[in-house]
């Protein structure tokens, strides 16, 4: 991550934790923010037959209420 030295001193500032433990911090945010939206690539929908024939019903399957702690 590019910026993390700028975002550890920040949360260094606001906090007062050590330096060395916000960089983790900011690591593992990054690391978690990334996972996210890879998992979000394989949300698909499904088009389901629908009662009238001029229309098509589709579900879209979304990721929410995800807990970021």
């Amino acid at each position: 991550m590019a910026n993390k030295e700028e975002l550890g001193q920040l949360i260094t500032l606001e906090q007062g934790k050590p330096l060395k433990e916000v960089i983790g911090e900011v690591n593992y945010e990054a690391a978690f923010i990334e996972y996210s939206a890879e998992e979000a690539k394989r949300v698909y929908g499904d088009i389901i037959p629908s009662p009238l024939a001029d229309r098509r019903l589709l579900v879209l399957k979304q990721v929410w209420n995800k807990a970021y702690w």
